[in-house]
């Protein structure tokens, strides 16, 4: 009995779909309103805000002194 569960374990652990890691994504932003104005500073819509989060935030950041320091520029 242990030699035959042993057995479906190992088969089990064998298969390669579930081995196998995911493919490579692409990550679709599709905003439910059209996107008017860029500046989050003239205009306080969520949209834009959302859009300035999703664009200006990856490009630069602050460290712990409060410097802006490049991330992803």
């Amino acid at each position: 009995m242990y030699r035959r569960s042993l057995l479906i374990g190992a088969a089990a652990l064998a298969a390669p779909r579930i081995a196998r890691a995911a493919g490579a994504s692409v990550l679709r932003f599709v905003p439910f309103v059209d996107l008017a104005v860029l500046d989050p500073i003239a205009n306080t819509n969520a949209v834009t805000r959302t859009h300035a989060f999703l664009v200006f935030d990856t490009l630069f950041g602050v460290d712990a002194s409060m410097q802006t320091q490049n991330q992803m520029a």
